[in-house]
This record gives C-alpha cells, structure tokens and sequence, in this order.
C-alpha cells in the first residue's frame, strides 16, 4: 500500500481509546478484537498488499491460534494510547499500556509491518527508549536475513531499505480503479471520503473476491476432472456390463463343448456344433485354442461364464456407486456456486441444515416460488413428482444444465419479470454460465414429458417459447427480488 493512504488512515484513526480484548488469525488476515467496541481492527498481510482498517465486517472465520497465546496474553486488558506511523517506511505503531500485577505501569509497542513480502506483527515490551521483542508472527535469523533478526528477547531494529516517501496529498473523493490502483478527485458513483472505508471496500469487495473466486474455480476444476474420471470409469464399466451380460451364452457353448469332447481335438481353431439350446438346432461355430486341449477349451468357457455371473452383479454394484458419488461432486460444484470459500462455524452448520431441505428455494410470495435442482436425480424429482401442471418449467435449449420450477399456487399468468429472472437463473446453472444471451426454453409442466427409461434428469418437452437472456445467480436475483 502506498505510504500516503496508511499515513492518511492513521490521521482519521489517531485518536482511539479502546481496551485490547484478543488478537486471532485466519491464513494471512489477523483480527484484534477491543472490548465493548462492535469494530475490530482487521490486519491484510497479503502478498498482495498490506494495510490494516477498522471493520465490523464478520466474513473471515478468525481463529484463536496458540501462536497467539503471548501476544494474547502480555495485551489482555491493556488501552490503545496512541496509532503513530514510521517516517521511513510502511510501519504502524500501536501503543498500549496496562497495570501489572504488580502494580505497576507497563507499556507495549504493537508493530505492523506492512511492507510486501518482509509483513510481520511484532510485539515489544517498552522500557524508556528501547524495545525488546517478546514476540512475533514470523521469526528471522541471520539466515533468512543478514542485515537483522526479529527473534524474541532481541532488541528491535527497524527495517533497512531503499523506500522512498512520496509525500504527496490526497484528494478526496476516492475511487477503486483496480486491486493495486486508487482514483482519487474521483467522478465515479462509488467513491469515498474516508480511508478506512476505502481499506474496507478494497479488501471485501476486490481481494477477497478475487481471490475467493480463484480458489472457489480451482475447486470446482478439481471436481470437474473427478467427474471426468468416474464417468470415464463407469463408460469402462458399461463395456465390461456388456460382457457379462453373455454368461448365458458362455454357458450354453461351454455345455455344448463338454457333449461334443470326444469331437474336439489340439489344434482346432473353431468347431461347428448343433445348438441345441435353439429350435431346429442350427449349426454354431465356436471359437477354440488351438495350443489348448478338449478339457481344457472347456474349462475356458465355463470360466467365462462363472465370471460374467458374478461380476455383472459387482459392476452393477460399482456402477451404482459411481454415479452416486457424480450425484453428490454436481451438488458440491453447486453449494461452491452459491457460497464463499471463507465461511463462519454459524454459517457452515446453518447452511448443512438448509442442504437436507434438497432444492434450493426462493420465496417470493403467496403465489410464487422458484425452486432449483442441484443434481440430475433432483432435476428428475423436481419436474416429474414435485411440480404440478400448472407450474413453470425453465431450461437452456442447447446447454446441459439444471431445472427451473417456477411454482404458481394460484394458477396465475407468468408475470414478465419472473419470467426473466427464472430464464436467469436457467442459464447461470448451466454450461453457459460465461455467456450472454443464452437461449433458454419455458413451458408448464404439464407439457414436459419423461421418457420411459431415459437417463437422470432428461426429459421431452412441447409449447415451449424461447428466451434470450445474460446469466444470473441465485443471489443476484434473490437481491432483486427483496428490492422490488
């Protein structure tokens, strides 16, 4: 972060008298709590960038870590006096103090060290002018760096570097042009007069979605190649299902064989035998071994035969089993759509509860509600066993995606705006996701029909009419929805 804008921060920040409570971590974000205060101090150690704002912003799931324990415990109780910044460097001091349990007045330096690649949080105990450090997030010796180290019991020495301040005004308002470009005199409609604001709308609304949409689409990546490789699996298993699937005819050839031995000498590649098993008895000719003999040409058969019979139930088994697991990555790709990669203990056990419910759902009103499957068995259920006829039925024309049921308990006329929102929302979740005006067909279900034997969630359709319409998520359109 530019030293201008930390410097700008701390005048807005300077005067603050707040009571430390606990410091917590979550990967390279840290959050010091203050008694009584609704606001914590939210430190972004980033590779990014580094800067630090007052937030009462609950997103980020912060842990107490027993890497903590003695910073914790040395500023339990102890008062923020006063916020400074180096002259040198990206370096905020936080000054605290506290009686001791003897009595006795002792004072403490928090440093923020926001200077990319080198960020650390160091702890001081401050006797006059020197400061021994106690702890810190990230400990250097000689090895790591020669010109100083940052060990506990060691005197604290401030960075060397080439830095250079740029002591410059900032002007007001301020826009966020990019994740490391600020706009200011800005004409934009979101702008910001204030620093901490601007820090906050920096790091929630352009860090961390970057960087939860990247690592939200390397899991999703991660499942769609699982996927691959168990539909790749099961394809394999249909082949072998095919196989099995002759153990009658392995059978019949192998009993053939045994009431002809006499018949078959070493050497035969194939024999012409009376089928038997067939009216008329036609003539069949099976293939033999010729290096094998009578008995053991046999036995080749009704091995076969034994293991097309018992794998056919095993591969069924197997192939059970895979497509399940399919079933519950599609729902997993799905709830990744819907949330962020960073969720609180409440949020994740509130929202293991809303998944036993099995669609998604938005209520609208009396009269409407939107429901969503999440895989192709619930796609199935949702269209043919759940929807009534006079619902409202939604999906892309060429794109592989889920089903839409628009719910109308009254057996009203489709309102334009939800016809557009569910046609919306069709085409988020569906393989056309990333493009714009996607086709996607509506019709009531009771003119979607699924064919006898068909595969999970494939059904035919009539009086269907086409939408083209740009992609939307649940929570855009549940946004507009609420405003309306």
């Amino acid at each position: 972060m530019q030293y201008k804008y930390l410097a700008e921060w701390l005048k807005e920040n300077k005067e603050q008298n707040l009571v430390f409570k606990s410091i917590a971590k979550f990967e390279d974000q840290y959050s010091i709590e203050f008694s009584k205060r609704k606001e914590g101090l939210q430190i972004n150690l980033s590779s990014q960038d580094c800067f630090c704002f007052f937030t009462q912003n609950k997103t980020i799931p912060f842990e107490q870590r027993n890497e903590l324990e003695i910073m914790n415990t040395h500023l339990n109780k102890a008062h923020l006096r006063e916020l400074s910044i180096c002259e040198t460097d990206r370096i905020i001091y936080l000054g605290f103090s506290k009686i001791d349990i003897y009595n006795k007045k002792q004072k403490y330096k928090l440093i923020l060290e926001l200077i990319p690649r080198y960020q650390n949080i160091i702890l001081l105990k401050v006797d006059e002018e020197s400061g021994q450090i106690i702890d810190c997030t990230k400990k250097v010796s000689f090895a790591e760096n020669r010109q100083r180290q940052i060990l506990p019991g060691l005197e604290y020495t401030p960075p060397q570097t080439d830095f250079k301040i740029e002591r410059e005004d900032v002007h007001f308002p301020i826009s966020i042009d990019s994740i490391k470009k600020f706009k200011e005199s800005s004409k934009e409609s979101l702008k910001f007069n204030s620093i901490n604001q601007l820090f906050e709308e920096l790091y929630f609304n352009w860090i961390f979605k970057a960087r939860n949409e990247r690592i939200k689409n390397e899991k999703i990546k991660r499942i769609n190649k699982e996927i691959k490789k168990k539909n790749k699996k099961i394809e394999k298993q249909k082949k072998e299902l095919i196989t099995a699937n002759k153990e009658e005819i392995w059978k019949q050839q192998a009993e053939l064989l045994k009431a002809n031995f006499t018949s078959i000498k070493k050497g035969m590649k194939l024999i012409v035998l009376q089928n038997y098993y067939e009216d008329e008895f036609p003539e069949i000719e099976i293939i033999l071994n010729p290096e094998k003999d009578a008995k053991q040409n046999i036995e080749h058969y009704f091995k076969k035969y034994r293991k097309a019979r018992d794998g056919k139930t095993k591969i069924q088994k197997q192939m059970k089993i895979a497509q399940n697991e399919i079933e519950i990555l599609d729902r997993d790709i799905f709830e990744l759509e819907e949330t962020d990669v960073f969720l609180s203990n409440q949020e994740k056990n509130k929202k293991k509860n809303t998944q036993k419910a099995g669609y998604k759902k938005i209520v609208i009103n009396e009269d409407w509600e939107i429901y969503i499957g999440r895989t192709s068995k619930e796609n199935d259920t949702l269209t043919t066993r759940f929807a009534k006829p006079y619902d409202w039925w939604f999906h892309t024309r060429i794109f592989r995606g889920t089903h839409i049921i628009l719910r109308n308990y009254k057996k009203k006329e489709l309102p334009n705006k939800l016809k557009l929102l569910c046609s919306q929302l069709a085409a988020y979740y569906s393989k056309a996701k990333k493009s714009s005006n996607v086709p996607v067909d509506y019709t009531q279900i009771r003119y979607v029909r699924k064919p006898r034997g068909s595969a999970a969630g494939y059904v035919t359709y009539t009086n269907q009419k086409t939408l083209f319409v740009d992609p939307l998520s649940i929570r855009a359109v549940a946004e507009i929805l609420e405003k309306n």
